[in-house]
């Protein structure tokens, strides 16, 4: 006897928690703690792609599809955009590793002070060298505001 199809759509949506201001995939989850789906015989995908393709329609490969609320989990479309990777790279923390705890800033052993640095398109912009951690957090925010497109707590935070 076979089993009826569910529809894609609902088989996607079912696995998702609709409670909050993001919408929390309730499925399986890589190791990085993005949501993943199966879209029919193909192999799995990100549940965050599979969310826009659903509601926006067919992906470009180059492009990725960003959290703009930076919840690996969420799949709430009005919470991701195409971007290219360049445009992704902009947006992501920092290294969770870091000394400093703030993206682009470290610590540089030769002056003694906090080293401010922002790359894009391979090249490495210079924020300046402070003595102060905060300041130096600061500097590296206005850094990114000059020149990423992307980076929107960086936005929100000089509201």
């Amino acid at each position: 006897m076979n089993r009826p199809r569910i529809p894609i759509e609902d088989r996607f949506w079912a696995k998702v928690d609709k409670s909050g201001d993001c919408w929390e995939w309730t499925g399986a989850r890589s190791s990085y703690g993005y949501g993943l789906f199966s879209l029919g015989n193909r192999k799995g995908t990100n549940a965050h792609r599979a969310a826009y393709k659903l509601t926006h329609g067919d992906i470009d490969p180059n492009m990725y599809v960003d959290h703009i609320c930076r919840n690996r989990g969420c799949v709430r479309p009005e919470h991701l955009r195409l971007v290219t990777p360049g445009q992704n790279v902009e947006h992501q923390n920092g290294h969770r590793d870091s000394r400093s705890g703030h993206r682009g800033v470290a610590w540089h052993q030769g002056s003694q002070k906090w080293r401010v640095t922002a790359t894009k398109n391979g090249k490495t912009h210079f924020g300046g060298a402070f003595n102060d951690l905060e300041k130096a957090a600061e500097a590296a925010r206005l850094l990114r505001l000059e020149i990423f497109t992307h980076n929107e707590l960086d936005r929100m935070a000089a509201r």
